[in-house]
């Protein structure tokens, strides 16, 4: 009986350790910079999970679906321009605009040259800016406590 249940044991701790393990591989991205990718496209397989960031959207270039959900776009990083498709099933942020500062999480299509994003995550540049204090002396000013 004791064999039994150690060996039973033994079995589901395998299994978990196994499920833990290829739910680790499979989240798992690797982190690049749009001309990281583009010069490693062609070592590049499509199931390689990649976290591209560093990129703006370009103006002029969303491509909306008929229900508003996946757009199709282009990103830059001033000097190179990718293709992009929204693949993910969430609504994507207000802050999804021409000019907006990207992350993006999903695969990379070599043979089309375009990237498959399952994440998008964005930000207005104008929005996050650091505020100016130039026009309030008074801010500026020593409170004299610590």
């Amino acid at each position: 009986m004791r064999w039994a249940f150690a060996l039973g044991s033994a079995a589901a701790a395998a299994g978990v350790i196994a499920l833990l393990a290829l739910g680790i591989r499979q989240s798992a991205s690797r982190h690049m910079t749009l001309d990281l990718l583009l010069a490693e496209a062609h070592t590049l397989t499509q199931d390689r999970r990649i976290q591209l960031g560093g990129c703006t959207v370009v103006p002029g270039t969303i491509e909306w679906d008929e229900y508003r959900h996946r757009p199709r776009f282009q990103i830059t990083d001033g000097e190179r321009r990718l293709a992009v498709r929204y693949t993910g099933n969430s609504v994507l942020p207000d802050t999804f605009q021409d000019r907006a500062q990207v992350v993006l999480e999903g695969r990379f299509v070599p043979a089309q040259q375009r990237f498959e994003a399952e994440v998008v995550q964005a930000k207005c540049p104008s929005k996050y800016e650091g505020q100016s204090y130039g026009d309030h002396p008074e801010a500026l000013k020593p409170t004299g406590s610590i």
